[in-house]
């Protein structure tokens, strides 16, 4: 079984488009609250990527701004492999934050995590990943392999196209909970300054400059301390114009 959503944020509400779940038009950007939707958890795969992504976000018109997140963390069972592949698209003068929520393998999960995301000149993107093995029953150490592949461009210039597959062995000890967080484009948390303030009280964590943006990396103790961690960030985040 696989599960797809398209989610288009415009600043005015076009006419739905077949094959669009849903096309919600954003808030002023004045306004104090903006679109929430909540994000699917992946699904079993059967190819080694699905043909088209099993979450497309498109925030398009200027002024549009929406957030993006989990309910809750999703669980990666054993058996068949899976696949959680999210294609995301900014227009200029529009925000996106993008927070599908941790990632928790169990043992023998095999897991591709796919992000493919465009911001155009004059937009803002801000993505968070968590991932937590050993969360669950015990199981540290034990999952098949996890592979993150990500890929981030500004207009037609590529940023960062990374691909790491790493398997149980090769888990920093302790099984701590990983937290990457990429933010681009034309607002403050593209600066790695920016994000000193809150890395300064972790032991493992920076800020690396990307041309046009920042990685963040940071390895927490307990999926608790993460979750804080991304909590905190999202509300900075929800406000680009600092």
């Amino acid at each position: 079984m696989t599960s797809r959503a398209r989610l288009i944020v415009a600043a005015g509400a076009p006419a739905p488009r077949r094959g669009v779940r849903r096309v919600a038009p954003a808030l002023d950007p004045g306004a104090r609250r903006g679109l929430l939707a909540h994000h699917l958890p992946p699904a079993p795969r059967r190819r080694l990527l699905p043909r088209r992504p099993a979450a497309d976000v498109g925030c398009g018109l200027r002024g549009a701004r929406a957030v993006v997140r989990a309910a809750a963390a999703t669980p990666l069972r054993a058996g068949a492999p899976s696949v959680a592949a999210a294609r995301l698209r900014v227009g200029a003068g529009s925000a996106l934050i993008y927070a599908p929520g941790a990632l928790i393998p169990h043992a023998g999960a095999r897991h591709l995590a796919a992000l493919d995301a465009r911001v155009e000149p004059g937009g803002c993107l801000a993505v968070v990943q968590a991932w937590a093995p050993g969360r669950t029953a015990h199981e540290r150490g034990r999952f098949h392999h996890l592979r993150s592949r990500v890929r981030l461009a500004v207009g037609a210039r590529l940023l960062l196209h990374e691909d790491v597959t790493v398997r149980a062995p090769d888990w920093p000890a302790g099984d701590p909970v990983a937290v990457t967080i990429c933010a681009i484009g034309d607002w403050a948390p593209a600066c790695p300054d920016w994000w000193k303030p809150a890395l300064e009280p972790l032991p493992y964590a920076a800020a690396n400059p990307l041309r046009g943006g920042a990685i963040v990396r940071a390895l927490f103790p307990a999926l608790g301390a993460a979750a804080a961690f991304v909590e905190g960030v999202l509300r900075l985040c929800a406000n680009p114009s600092t």
